[in-house]
């Protein structure tokens, strides 16, 4: 082998095992679990693959979004829909909100909208079979009401994750991969930690892409005011901080919050505290995403961002048995529902 031969395939391999170190790391393989909670759980069974909650906190009501995932990886997909569960009844239950909607609805990240006018809506990404990435927009005529108004396209919505809206035609959301579901480079961005996701942003005319570099973008968070985005990274273990210009809806990044977790959804409490669902330790959701009877920790944080430095505190830790692979904590009052990518139930809990 040539001298200049030798010197690229060297650089390739160290740059390989650098990667690799990096993506080793930020799945943190030895992340300690001291499951603890404070409060009381019980399973709410209904719904399967409870992936993203919102709450509607004045009508205590929240949206769950549900698909069935294990079904789709089998090539035997059955749709999936939105459900509601009216949180004022402590015996109620999951009830589908979207019968009437596609066969072909496989919800992912879910936004409740709501502005001072009344005009309340729900924001929904659906992965089509077949590759076809929307977003769905169901106008609320009472809770428990979804009317179908549009469904929204556009070349910069990649590999959708999860979505805000700041007006009822404009919103942002993430790309969890840099390349589309199903195009093999999605393993390569994943176990090689590649910073190749971004956040779009649609204008309600048309889509840009306004923040990139990230590590799996996943969960994504507004505040009132519509100045400050939240988007929380996974392979990077952390929350980021942009702020937004009003006038075009571009961001810069101001800072951001470490979580030392995989940072999955967002969702703010009606204090004003925000509230993440975590995966502590990767690999196990790796191997728990391909053999549901491998465990996978469920994690819920509390971020503080109301201080100078936001902080967060660890509300629940488990190591599994409850429920795996937590994706989102949805807080109202003193209740806290936890959902996950998979199982067919999920966790309402006392604080």
């Amino acid at each position: 082998m040539k001298t200049p031969l030798k010197i690229s395939a060297l650089l390739v391999i160290s740059l390989i095992c650098v990667q690799s170190y990096r993506t080793l790391s930020s799945a943190s393989p030895f992340y300690p679990i001291e499951p603890h909670f404070s409060g009381q759980c019980e399973a709410i069974t209904g719904v399967v693959g409870a992936e993203d909650i919102t709450i509607d906190h004045t009508n205590q009501f929240a949206y769950i979004s549900a698909d069935d995932r294990r079904a789709t990886m089998a090539n035997m997909p059955v749709a999936g829909g939105v459900y509601g569960l009216d949180l004022s009844m402590p015996d109620s239950r999951p009830v589908l909100l979207t019968q009437h909607f596609s066969e072909d609805f496989h919800p992912h990240g879910i936004y409740l909208y709501q502005n001072n006018k009344g005009d309340d809506s729900l924001f929904v990404i659906n992965h089509r079979n077949g590759g076809e990435e929307q977003i769905e927009i169901f106008d609320i005529k009472d809770v428990s009401t979804l009317i179908h108004r549009q469904t929204i396209s556009y070349p910069e919505l990649t590999s959708p994750n999860d979505i805000v809206a700041i007006s009822p035609t404009q919103f942002y959301a993430t790309n969890d991969h840099g390349y589309p579901r199903g195009h093999f480079m999605q393993t390569f961005e994943e176990y090689l930690a590649l910073p190749l996701s971004t956040v779009s942003y649609f204008d309600g005319e048309k889509g840009a892409i306004v923040a990139t570099g990230l590590k799996y973008s996943n969960g994504i968070a507004i505040t009132a005011d519509l100045k400050t985005l939240y988007v929380s990274e996974i392979l990077s273990r952390r929350v980021n901080i942009y702020n937004r210009d009003i006038s075009d809806g571009s961001l810069s990044k101001q800072g951001e919050i470490l979580v030392d977790t995989g940072a999955d959804n967002l969702e703010w409490d009606d204090a004003g505290n925000l509230w993440l669902g975590a995966h502590p330790k990767l690999l196990d959701f790796a191997a728990h995403a391909k053999d549901k009877t491998k465990l996978s920790p469920s994690q819920i944080l509390k971020i503080n961002v109301k201080s100078e430095q936001p902080e967060f505190s660890e509300i629940y830790l488990n190591a599994g048995e409850e429920l795996s692979a937590s994706t989102v904590g949805a807080v109202s009052g003193n209740t806290l529902l936890i959902g996950s990518v998979f199982e067919g139930h999920l966790l309402k809990c006392t604080l």
